[in-house]
């Protein structure tokens, strides 16, 4: 075998093992930078999975504390109107919120179908007293009696029969946990402010982690 040969030989086995070599390193690269990627990309969406929910949760909170509001509210007016007695007063509209029905919608996950359907009714009754308060003038006797019937009806859909015990305690005094946390109310609505209450306060202790 003459020189030649052999230098021929050497030299394509040269460039075969670089070959393989280079080849190799070129796949444990790859490797290393196909895993690494993976590993971020399993990051990337488990923030985003960890802030999807995070935004739901305050969402949530956000249409919970617009709900108990809103019920908060009624429950304190139809107190307050009730408890005048004059032959005559003025009546106010009860202030609820124009999505009311998209935020208790977003709560459909919190309630049974039971639950919902007293938080509806709550809200049909309080848009049938805030309709008649609307065409009610100073003088119309007969509107002015539906009117507050109607405030009433909204204390009773909640309180049954005990709802005159409730009209004569002192509004002034009560807090949102007093409503819901006494032998008046009834089984349903306790469950449904109690959470309500619970909703809220999560995001206020959010809030207060936040200030932390």
């Amino acid at each position: 075998m003459n020189d030649n040969l052999i230098t021929t030989l050497i030299s394509g086995s040269a460039i075969i093992i670089g070959s393989l070599i280079g080849a190799s390193f070129s796949w444990l690269i790859n490797k290393k930078i196909t895993s690494k990627s993976i590993k971020e990309q399993y990051k990337l969406q488990e923030v985003n999975r960890r802030y999807e929910e995070s935004y739901k949760m305050k969402e949530l909170c956000i249409y919970a504390n617009v709900v108990r509001l809103d019920i908060c509210t009624a429950i304190f007016q139809s107190i307050r109107s009730l408890q005048n007695q004059d032959e005559m007063s003025y009546l106010y509209i009860l202030p609820i919120s124009k999505e009311y029905q998209k935020a208790v919608a977003s709560l459909s996950d919190k309630y049974n179908l039971k639950e919902l359907s007293y938080i509806y009714q709550l809200y049909g009754i309080i848009e049938k007293v805030n309709k008649d308060v609307y065409k009610w003038e100073y003088g119309d006797k007969k509107t002015y009696e539906n009117i507050r019937n109607g405030l009433k009806d909204i204390l009773k859909k909640i309180y049954g029969e005990n709802y005159n015990k409730i009209v004569n305690t002192d509004i002034e005094k009560l807090s949102y946990e007093d409503l819901y946390n006494n032998d008046l109310i009834k089984d349903g609505f306790k469950e449904v402010l109690i959470i309500l209450d619970h909703l809220c306060y999560i995001e206020n202790l959010k809030k207060e982690d936040t200030k932390l």
